[in-house]
């Protein structure tokens, strides 16, 4: 089904407003892939094949340019939006990803500035070398370069090595179930000083809770719920 969707140019994005907490401007959007009649699906709750899903990353960090360039060509360098794109590190060290990422820098270096890799990984954050080489060309030409912590990662003390610009969290605090599993996390954050962006943010007392947790960024707001686009096709253009 995804396949079809996405061989059919049915698989849209939508960009979702990244705000400060302290004043609420928007600094980034955030790009997640939907699919459906109205785009409300996320494209990731089937069952997918590893090989699947890093196909799905680097169709995002292609829309993510391709939403970066439409920006360059239609608005003053001082309006852009640096769109945060989350891409599963393994979908880069994958050989094919590697060689799309090598190619977009090549020739859209220009776009590709304004381009920030959110970094999913766990066990792949003991992969040193093979992890910092990725990061270090990350760094090198994206706007800046961003991890994500969630409370079912194990490795994620790893994350201090590369020394990220930003965290961002795919957590929730609404119960004390939630609380407890992120207290490794808030800890880790204090102890490193690393600044942060609190995901899913479903209430206002939730946003309360993460500005006096010392939230950077916040996203996933009621009110910032984005509606789904679609690039035309190549066959189009």
């Amino acid at each position: 089904m995804v396949f079809d969707a996405l061989k059919h140019n049915d698989i849209q994005h939508a960009c979702q407003a990244i705000r400060e907490t302290k004043t609420g401007e928007v600094e980034y959007q955030h790009l997640t892939l939907r699919f459906g009649s109205r785009g409300e699906q996320s494209v990731y709750q089937f069952e997918l094949s590893e090989q699947m899903l890093f196909c799905l990353d680097l169709y995002s960090l292609y829309l993510a340019l391709r939403q970066t360039q439409f920006q360059l060509e239609a608005f003053h360098p001082d309006l852009i939006s640096n769109v945060v794109v989350p891409i599963h590190v393994d979908a880069l060290l994958w050989h094919p990803g590697a060689h799309f990422l090598e190619q977009m820098i090549q020739f859209h270096n220009a776009g590709f500035q304004h381009v920030v890799p959110s970094l999913q990984a766990d066990k792949a954050l003991c992969l040193h070398e093979r992890v910092g080489t990725l990061v270090e060309q990350l760094k090198e030409n994206a706007f800046a370069l961003w991890f994500e912590i969630a409370t079912n990662q194990i490795h994620f003390e790893h994350i201090v090595d590369f020394e990220p610009d930003m965290i961002k969290l795919s957590v929730t605090i609404e119960n004390k179930e939630d609380q407890h599993a992120f207290l490794p996390i808030a800890r880790f954050l204090r102890r490193n000083q690393f600044p942060w962006v609190a995901g899913r943010v479903a209430s206002q007392e939730e946003l309360n809770r993460y500005r006096l947790l010392g939230a950077s960024y916040y996203f996933g707001y009621f009110s910032d719920i984005p509606t789904s686009l679609s690039f035309k096709s190549f066959d189009d253009e």
